[in-house]
């Protein structure tokens, strides 16, 4: 393994990569002995292991294989290593939510108890001391020897497509570089060499954490189901805001929210497609202060370039989940108008062309279109009480969320969650702000 540029040596912590001195273009020869030791440390794997490794199972569960064969029969550098990585109850990614600490999840427990019931059946089919395909080598006593390794395997790998094959690595020291959606680091597999890089990609200054990119897409949920931990304020995250979806997931979280979302929206079945709420985009973005276009996901803060309005958001997270919230809610150019079995829609009129060649949208309402958006904003935050009903809300969970109490698994669902709040409480604040915005603008007649 090589991480260049190097020089001096890092610190690590808790999941953190941390320059211990100024870095410089130069390889610290210190890492190239790892590159050896990793060569020599390997040895020989048993035949039944072998045979799983290069046969065609899911990676992770190969990795995850491979992972608890070293744990018992590794080298000294292996067990070294693996005494420094976290236990299994301290381990916070989804599979490893037991079906009694899903519920405190709220809105990922779904997605939590499917992680596990797979994880589970994987464990009694192939890694089971007891039961498993590969129980002769005696890899997993209980399951929570298999969630660690699982867990570790999904949080610390590093994927890389080397002549079109995707290829998933373990490489101890690197994984513990963290996650930032504006990375100061970058990773690279060197097939060639043998060797796995490491870079800066601008300049890291003495105590600064060492970050790479996970995937600049991922939402909370991925990042909660394959790594454990979420981002406050992700511009990535969006609301579900579908009934079938709340209807789907409700009887995991509590069952009460079917009978809640009934009473404050009239009938538990999913709206039609002209019964769901539109809001104009002109006249809506206008009234919370930004610009761009919410069908291609690229929004402006009002008198910002694109650049600004990213390096904004990345400092605040409340600015972020503003324009997250936005682009969750149901936007369009035109509104479809329901008129007893008929269905309508209100088009932009003909308009001069901006210099991107799209014309101008209209920012003001007709009293039509201003008492349709009235029924469309009550409606969404209705849906947005709705959501927030399931648990507990962003003020009662934000007193407890920095506690020391309880276990890992239920200080980080607490916390997530209540960031999920948060998203949530945004997107009805400014649903609420273009409700206030309504009842100041001069109504237009309809001709």
């Amino acid at each position: 393994m090589r991480l260049m540029p190097a020089s001096g040596s890092f610190t690590t912590g808790a999941r953190e990569l941390a320059k211990r001195c100024s870095i410089e273009n130069k390889v610290d020869p210190s890492f190239q002995k790892i590159q050896e030791r990793f060569l020599r440390d390997h040895g020989e794997l048993p035949v039944d292991l072998l045979r799983f490794i290069q046969g065609e199972a899911r990676w992770d569960l190969r990795l995850t294989a491979w992972l608890l064969w070293l744990a018992t029969h590794g080298s000294k550098f292996w067990k070294q290593y693996i005494q420094s990585l976290p236990k299994e109850h301290e381990m916070t990614c989804l599979l490893n939510y037991s079906p009694e600490e899903q519920p405190q999840l709220q809105w990922l427990a779904s997605e939590a108890a499917a992680q596990h019931t797979w994880a589970q059946d994987s464990h009694t089919s192939i890694f089971s001391s007891q039961t498993g395909l590969l129980r002769s080598l005696q890899l997993a006593n209980t399951l929570q020897d298999t969630l660690w390794a699982m867990s570790l395997v999904r949080s610390r790998t590093f994927s890389e497509a080397v002549q079109s094959t995707d290829l998933a690595l373990m490489v101890p020291t690197a994984d513990l570089a963290n996650h930032s959606f504006q990375q100061n680091s970058v990773y690279a597999l060197r097939a060639t060499q043998g060797t796995f890089e490491l870079k800066s990609c601008q300049p890291i200054k003495e105590g600064q954490a060492v970050c790479i990119s996970y995937g600049a897409d991922k939402t909370n949920a991925e990042l909660m189901r394959d790594y454990g931990f979420f981002v406050p304020g992700n511009p990535n995250d969006r609301l579900d805001l579908a009934v079938s979806s709340w209807q789907q997931h409700a009887p995991v979280v509590a069952k009460p929210a079917q009978l809640l979302f009934k009473a404050l929206n009239g009938s538990p079945a999913p709206l039609t497609e002209e019964q769901r709420p539109r809001l104009l985009a002109g006249p809506f973005l206008k009234a919370v202060g930004l610009a761009g276009k919410v069908q291609a996901n690229k929004l402006l803060i009002a008198g910002l370039s694109r650049k600004e309005t990213s390096a904004a958001c990345a400092e605040d997270a409340d600015l972020s989940r503003k324009l997250a919230a936005v682009l969750s809610l149901p936007v369009c150019k035109s509104a479809s108008v329901v008129d007893g079995s008929r269905t309508t829609s209100s088009f932009w009129p003909p308009k001069s062309f901006t210099d991107s060649g799209e014309p101008a949208l209209r920012t003001t309402l007709t009293s039509r279109e201003r008492a349709q958006q009235r029924q469309a904003v009550d409606m969404l935050q209705k849906h947005c009480k709705s959501l927030q009903a399931w648990g507990t809300g962003p003020e009662s969970d934000d007193s407890f969320a920095d506690s020391s109490a309880g276990t890992p698994r239920q200080r980080q669902a607490l916390r997530a969650r209540t960031d999920h709040n948060c998203l949530i409480q945004a997107a009805h604040s400014v649903l609420e702000t273009y409700k206030q915005s309504m009842n100041q603008n001069v109504v237009l007649s309809r001709s």
